[in-house]
């Protein structure tokens, strides 16, 4: 997919000069649900993404995997999560390079911004796969442009889906990543910054 391109340029473009923990950061909640790949290609995946990070102010976050009943993997953050890798992960399990057994990723994310609660997932028209769409709890239907997380309303409807009861297992794989927490790029509060039916080809 050309999004993995545009995202490993965005995280190199990042900078490299390592400093503390952004004082402006706050973490999103949320969750991923991935629907395929066994637990051992999704950590896999995920340890390919948090390799191609560069980290101007790095923060350390947990990710626990909990397999599920039905054959899916619960990707938990016990920490709360940067608001700019969650959809970016979610973009990256729905097809991950090197690992094509990954896919069917949709996230719950709430806005450290302002609270309020979305459902993403893929937006499968769009062939370049830079893009997610969903919808608020409130009702909103929304557009997520990857890599740089920018949030607009959009015409189309698109329905919020109630996150389903989460399976928790005593011991979850576990994860330990290191995230660049810098508040000077992206949309860090993850609310509404962008035009209503923003275009994702342009």
């Amino acid at each position: 997919m050309l999004f993995l391109t545009f995202l490993l340029s965005a995280m190199k473009a990042s900078g490299s000069q390592n400093q503390p923990t952004d004082s402006l950061f706050e973490p999103s909640n949320g969750w991923i649900l991935v629907s395929n790949g066994t637990i051992q290609e999704v950590e896999l995946a995920i340890r390919d993404y948090d390799r191609i990070r560069v980290n101007r102010y790095p923060g350390h976050f947990r990710i626990e995997l909990h397999p599920q009943r039905n054959g899916k993997v619960a990707v938990r953050f016990p920490d709360g999560f940067p608001a700019y890798d969650l959809p970016n992960l979610t973009g990256w399990l729905s097809a991950p390079p090197d690992q094509p057994n990954v896919s069917g990723a949709e996230c719950w994310i709430t806005s450290p911004g302002n609270g309020e609660k979305y459902y993403l997932e893929p937006e499968l028209s769009n062939p370049w796969g830079d893009t997610l769409i969903g919808a608020s709890s409130s009702g909103t239907s929304v557009r997520v442009s990857l890599p740089e997380t920018g949030l607009s309303e959009v015409s189309s409807s698109y329905a919020y889906k109630v996150e389903p009861e989460i399976e928790f297992v005593e011991d979850p794989v576990m994860i330990r990543v290191t995230l660049d927490t810098n508040t000077h790029f992206g949309n860090p509060t993850f609310v509404i910054d962008s035009p209503k039916d923003h275009d994702w080809r342009w």
